[in-house]
């Protein structure tokens, strides 16, 4: 449900209807609607990581491509989830705390695949920098519905490449 909604649109009544179980039992669980929310939130993240994942056996440019396919086709079929999760319930300290886990993953990932260090400063500082245009990229694509995904996946490739170019002349 807090995938296809805005969290302030699910409640948890609905919740536990659709759990068939009753609304104290959610309560004696996980406390709150937001207890709810953020115990969800890491199976979510770890299966979101595993759908995105792409072929290892790839070439690496292809790898990046196809991961970031995956991730366009992933929060597409559930983009008010993933605007809920990316906006508002980054107002929750364990959503902040999950998703920045989820960055620094990507970007130690990132940083092996390249060859880079990831305990260099200006590796971290860029391809950081990185991951989170491409989640500004990837909500304002959701929003316009343009350019098609394939498009956008180039533009994020290319970016990676500046983004490369930049830690290189930094270090």
């Amino acid at each position: 449900m807090f995938g296809d909604r805005d969290y302030d649109e699910v409640s948890v009544d609905e919740v536990a209807e659709a759990a068939g179980v009753s609304h104290g039992l959610v309560f004696q669980y996980f406390g709150s609607k937001r207890g709810l929310y953020v115990a969800s939130l890491e199976p979510l993240i770890e299966g979101f990581r595993a759908r995105v994942e792409p072929d290892p056996e790839l070439p690496q440019v292809e790898r990046l491509r196809a991961g970031l396919r995956n991730f366009a086709d992933a929060i597409s079929e559930h983009p008010a989830g993933y605007r809920n999760l990316m906006t508002r319930a980054s107002g929750f300290s364990e959503v902040r705390e999950a998703l920045e886990r989820a960055r620094w993953w990507r970007v130690n990932n990132l940083a092996d695949a390249m060859g880079l260090d990831p305990d260099d400063p200006a590796v971290r500082v860029g391809l950081r920098a990185w991951t989170s245009y491409v989640e500004a990229a990837m909500l304002t694509w959701l929003e316009e519905g343009s350019p098609d995904r394939d498009a956008l996946v180039e533009m994020l490739v290319k970016a990676l490449g500046a983004t490369a170019e930049g830690i290189a002349q930094a270090r």
